[in-house]
């Protein structure tokens, strides 16, 4: 099946572990397949799950940034000894992810730049349809959505106020902790890899509610039309 010269009963096997968030030991122990066909696999599967996202989102809609990088403590040396220890929020030197999540429960997320207006709004104009509400916090970015078609209401961070009524990006901050927790599990992703592992971890919540069984059901669907 794919690309990978292996077979569905060991693809459903690999799939299996992986969604198990077990390691690439593991899953090579378990399923018997070598370690250069496991890698090769899990990089093929990671791309079709960057596909496999929603292509537009409406109704009620969260946007938001977040930064990407690591606790200082826990950077390699090489890294503390040629790198300034960044700063937290807007204006890090950490890598900036921005995000898109309906009240539905479907997340949509993507590297960025920056997080100016210039490099956020294209992505909200391509990804939420017009005549959506969109929560966001009051940074400058998102001024400007009203006036391209969008009901547009704010929390304000630096008030304390995280929610008004409906109109809050606590989903979307429910996503990002999840995030960073399964990225810290991996004990650190290199940079160039960040995209992959960030399509992995936005297909699975977004399949959270499914079963083991039918997620992998789901990514051997993709596989196949390779």
């Amino acid at each position: 099946m794919g690309e990978i010269n292996i077979t569905k009963t060991q693809w459903q096997r690999l799939l299996k572990w992986f969604l198990r968030c077990q390691s690439i030991n593991v899953v090579c122990e378990e399923t018997g397949i070598s370690k250069y066909k496991i890698l090769k696999a899990l990089k093929l599967v990671r791309q079709l799950m960057a596909k496999d996202i929603p292509q537009v989102f409406e109704g009620i809609v969260e946007v938001d940034e977040t930064y990407l990088g690591g606790s200082w403590k826990n950077k390699r040396k090489k890294v503390k000894a040629t790198q300034p220890k960044s700063k937290r929020g807007r204006g890090t030197t950490k890598q900036p992810v921005f995000g898109i999540l309906c009240r539905s429960g479907k997340v949509y997320a993507e590297l960025v730049n920056n997080t100016q207006a210039k490099d956020l709004i294209p992505i909200i104009t391509k990804r939420v349809k017009p005549g959506s509400r969109i929560c966001s916090d009051t940074y400058r970015s998102y001024t400007g959505l009203a006036s391209m078609g969008y009901v547009h209401r704010t929390v304000n961070y630096g008030e304390h106020e995280y929610a008004k009524g409906k109109n809050h990006i606590n989903g979307l901050e429910g996503f990002w902790g999840y995030l960073k927790r399964q990225l810290a599990s991996r004990g650190g992703i290199r940079r160039e890899r960040i995209p992959l592992y960030l399509a992995e971890y936005v297909w699975s919540y977004n399949n959270r509610k499914l079963t083991i069984n039918k997620q992998v059901a789901k990514l051997l669907n993709l596989v196949a039309k390779i």
